[in-house]
């Protein structure tokens, strides 16, 4: 397939560029009854109907999942059937091949792919401090993606950040800005080498408003408040890095940059990604960005509200996004409109289909024999899982022991009692990993969801040589500040009253448990992820099979 040249497409086919195609839009009839699944001669007359230029690789979602879910009735795609999927509507496209997009940026391609790997997450590489084993788990996760017909992952995070956000669970440094820098362009070059483009995000940082506390795009405007010569020195020092290292893609941010634009739409600070001063002039002019920048999701809460949908989608492209994220089915014809009635320059469009095309070339999609879908995951799995053990082990993190427990004697730990406390029902069953560990070190092993009182403990004191308070917060899991809540926090109203000397706090997750909730844990340790590899590690770990060698990559705390 040759690359085509701008005089050779229509305005139509140049817009559908810009566009990302949900798949819920492709595949299904209704948003009401997700089982209403168009015929495949349906999927095609849509795809050449709107020659959508990036399709959204939806996946795993039990709300809104995707047509293939739907029909089979489960949460997880696997990759062979995914790519088969993909590939098929891929062929549909004649001239231009279409990029398949997917966040995927926490735990790797296993966090949507019943066949692939949960990765360790962003932390633990950070605790690695290992560019190189950070730039092979790039490569590993961008292998397993293409064989799911993935060819655009929307990460590495890159916000610096105060502790309550969900940036500060995804990224390598947070407070670091040269080690965040250098080990998230270690993770996009290890991606980039095996055809998968990499995202810096969010331009120019993730907003938080310093003196309001949390405040979270998806829900409501947030705001950068800080110089501008603060900002060059720390996190525009990370995005420079990334886009003179060669980042491919970088994904905006909805938050309000004030030093560089304080005009404000309908009363409220002008959102970055409707900022041409921010994209523009500072990103791709001053910055020298010769990329793709993509929105975040143009349906979050900071951005949807604010203007008509129409206007919105003109604002947009005037600012000089190139790719939209969240693009509805009426975004083309409005698009196409907005040209014609010259409320967006051909000049505009042109650059924005140029750097795509870019992109696209870069990935080889316009080579001969180049395949969307590239190997089988029985074959890459393996390497995969190989290095996820050797992350974990070099970053799980022992973040005090303060009585020099461990390591404790495995022959003298007969019985283990697990104590799990989460708001993510599936991460219950991922215990079962974590008690085979310690079964086949001879330990007979038992796991609850929280405590209800001291009697309770002191009974599970009394009848365990080992207590284990295992927790996980994740992104959005549940949704707002990351912490325990209700229920699953009263669980440390009771805790650490007996059998304190044989407790280890855990978290599988959100890395201030330690500090916001378990301070009474004389020994604690940050395993950051839930996959088996880190469930692993950390067993190691406590019966002193492997050192914990892992540097926590953040603040001790905030200020």
């Amino acid at each position: 397939m040759k690359r085509p040249l701008l005089t050779e497409l229509t305005l139509e086919e140049k817009i559908g560029q810009l566009l990302m195609g949900y798949q819920w839009d492709i595949n299904r009839k209704t948003e009401v009854d997700p089982k209403i699944i168009r015929t495949w001669e349906e999927k095609k007359a849509v795809l050449e109907d709107f020659k959508f230029g990036s399709l959204w690789a939806q996946t795993g979602d039990g709300n809104r999942g995707t047509a293939l879910n739907s029909e089979l009735n489960r949460e997880k795609d696997f990759s062979d059937e995914f790519g088969a999927w993909i590939q098929a509507e891929s062929d549909c496209y004649e001239k231009i091949p279409a990029l398949t997009c997917l966040d995927a940026e926490r735990e790797g391609a296993g966090t949507v792919f019943g066949d692939l790997t949960a990765t360790c997450p962003p932390p633990v590489m950070g605790a690695t401090n290992d560019e190189e084993l950070v730039y092979k788990m790039g490569a590993a996760i961008a292998r397993e993606l293409r064989a799911a017909g993935c060819n655009w992952r929307w990460t590495p995070v890159v916000d610096l950040c105060g502790r309550f956000t969900t940036s500060v669970l995804r990224s390598y440094a947070p407070h670091d800005p040269e080690k965040q820098a250098r080990l998230a362009l270690a993770h996009a070059l290890g991606m980039q080498s095996e055809g998968v483009a990499a995202t810096a995000k969010h331009f120019p940082g993730s907003g938080i408003v310093h003196g309001e506390g949390y405040r979270d795009a998806h829900f409501c405007p947030t705001q950068n408040t800080i110089s501008f010569e603060e900002w060059e020195k720390e996190q525009g020092k990370v995005f420079q890095t990334l886009i003179d290292g060669g980042v491919y893609s970088i994904m905006i941010s909805h938050a309000a940059f004030l030093a560089v634009d304080d005009s404000k739409v309908n009363g409220r600070p002008r959102p970055s990604t409707i900022s041409k001063k921010v994209i523009t002039d500072l990103l791709k002019n001053k910055m020298g960005f010769k990329g793709v920048v993509v929105t975040d999701a143009i349906v979050m809460g900071a951005l949807f509200s604010l203007l008509p949908y129409d206007e919105l989608l003109v604002e947009v492209v005037n600012a000089g996004n190139d790719v939209i994220l969240g693009t509805f089915p009426q975004a083309k014809e409005i698009l196409i409109n907005a040209v014609n009635d010259g409320k967006i320059e051909m000049s505009r469009i042109d650059d924005a289909v140029t750097r795509i095309l870019d992109m696209k070339e870069k990935l080889g999609m316009f080579e001969d024999g180049y395949r969307l879908v590239k190997g089988k995951a029985e074959d890459i799995v393996p390497y995969t899982k190989e290095l996820n053990i050797e992350v974990a082990r070099k970053g799980i993190t022992l973040m005090r022991d303060r009585n020099n427990a461990i390591p404790f004697d495995k022959n003298k730990v007969k019985k283990v009692a697990i104590i799990c406390s989460t708001h993510a029902d599936h991460f219950v069953d991922k215990l079962d990993v974590l008690k085979k560990e310690f079964e086949d070190r001879g330990a007979e092993v038992t796991i609850q969801r929280r405590l209800v009182n001291n009697e309770a403990l002191a009974e599970i004191s009394e009848k365990n040589d080992l207590i284990i308070y295992a927790t996980y917060v994740g992104p959005h899991e549940p949704m707002g500040p990351p912490s325990l809540y209700g229920d699953e926090l009263k669980t440390y109203l009771y805790a650490f009253s007996s059998g304190k000397e044989k407790s280890i706090g855990v978290s599988f997750g959100y890395p201030y448990i330690h500090h916001d909730i378990m301070e009474n844990a004389d020994t604690f340790v940050n395993a950051y992820g839930w996959s088996p590899e880190m469930m692993k590690a950390f067993v190691e770990g406590v019966y002193g099979e492997i050192e914990f060698k892992g540097v926590f990559p953040m603040k001790e705390y905030d200020e």
